[in-house]
């Protein structure tokens, strides 16, 4: 195995979670996790042996491995180094004492005190009841005017701001944050990024998953309290709520690259649980995993479908309207959004057709 620190070649660090679980560091700084069978695919990738070779060896497909080696960042046809550190332990949770003496191993500092779980506990209690006294005395009023509509959606920014505020106070200090905007379907994300997480244990990483959550069920209390307190919000409270919970249910489902794909990812420790789950589809095995790959195949169909009726509703809806009117409409942030999303996905889409038009003209 290579393990030099002054070639030239691109390092892989690789470092031990537990027995069968690896963090792994790519030459841009990204981490991800990875199990013992793809460990040992990269030492022999390392050591120049022919992919051929290795996927007959360890009976996997060819094609799992050239995506293993897409996912670092690394070209199929390049040769790598790798620097291993599992003899000692480079998770968070046991990390050299002395080098975090005097410092706050995480974001929040007071995470790990008992009085800081229970009150989280309390205020998720209290939330929850401040939720249900509201919507089950506050009659069903939405509020409809632009300006008030803005309003709200500036509100929501504020509570996709908090929910990924909840997820750093859970993180490790590291200067490897980052934040990132992508699209899962048609459907963009707004996530918050820490390579450092793969050092962490299984619960750890679960408490970080599950953190946006909790603030999201933090801000609902608050709406709620905020309405019952003066009855005239309420219109102002529903709109907000109905969108805010709406966004909960997407952000904890396991069909999108969201907290509850993060969930499944560590709860069942799958750390390419997608690429697994499509490659037991492809070999017609019926597993756990086959049958996830069909769920979230059909429910990204299935989301395309009703993102596409709802451009088709109003593209026929305002088809010969004056112009005015449907300059107006398009003010509005829900259909302003989408439009903006719908440009994002197509210049996605011609990005990634041109980038693959160079990359086969290269090759010719």
């Amino acid at each position: 195995m290579n393990n030099l620190s002054t070639t030239t070649l691109p390092i892989l660090q690789i470092g031990k979670i537990k027995a069968d679980r690896f963090w792994i560091q790519c030459p841009d700084g990204r981490m991800l996790q990875i199990d013992t069978d793809s460990k040992e695919v990269l030492e022999r990738l390392a050591c120049n042996e022919e992919i051929q070779s290795i996927a007959y060896q360890l009976e996997i497909e060819e094609e799992d491995i050239s995506t293993l080696i897409e996912m670092l960042g690394l070209d199929i046809h390049s040769s790598f180094s790798i620097m291993d550190h599992t003899a000692g332990s480079w998770s968070v949770d046991n990390a050299s004492n002395k080098k975090n003496e005097g410092k706050d191993l995480f974001f929040n500092p007071w995470l790990d005190q008992r009085w800081f779980t229970w009150g989280t506990i309390l205020g998720i209690a209290f939330s929850i009841v401040s939720v249900i006294l509201f919507m089950t005395t506050s009659p069903l009023i939405f509020i409809g005017g632009l300006k008030e509509q803005w309003i709200i959606a500036g509100f929501l920014t504020l509570s996709v701001i908090l929910h990924e505020v909840g997820h750093l106070l859970t993180m490790p200090r590291h200067q490897n944050i980052s934040i990132s905007v992508q699209c899962s379907g048609p459907i963009p994300l707004l996530s918050i990024i820490c390579n450092e997480a793969w050092k962490l244990s299984k619960w750890q990483r679960m408490r970080i998953n599950t953190a946006g959550f909790v603030a999201d069920v933090i801000i609902c209390g608050v709406a709620a309290v905020l309405g019952l307190w003066a009855s005239s919000l309420a219109p102002w409270i529903w709109t907000f709520l109905f969108v805010h919970i709406i966004r909960m249910i997407f952000a904890l489902c396991p069909f999108l690259a969201g907290d509850g794909y993060w969930i499944l990812v560590d709860f069942f420790d799958q750390p390419n649980l997608w690429a697994n789950a499509l490659s037991q589809l492809r070999q017609r095995k019926m597993t756990w995993l086959s049958v996830y790959a069909i769920g979230r195949l059909a429910f990204s169909g299935f989301i395309w479908f009703l993102y596409g009726y709802v451009i088709y509703f109003w593209s026929t809806t305002l088809l010969g309207r004056p112009f005015e009117e449907i300059f107006m409409f398009l003010l509005y942030p829900a259909p302003l959004l989408i439009l903006l999303n719908v440009f994002y996905i197509l210049a996605s889409f011609l990005k990634l057709a041109t980038s693959r038009a160079i990359k086969r003209l290269e090759k010719a």
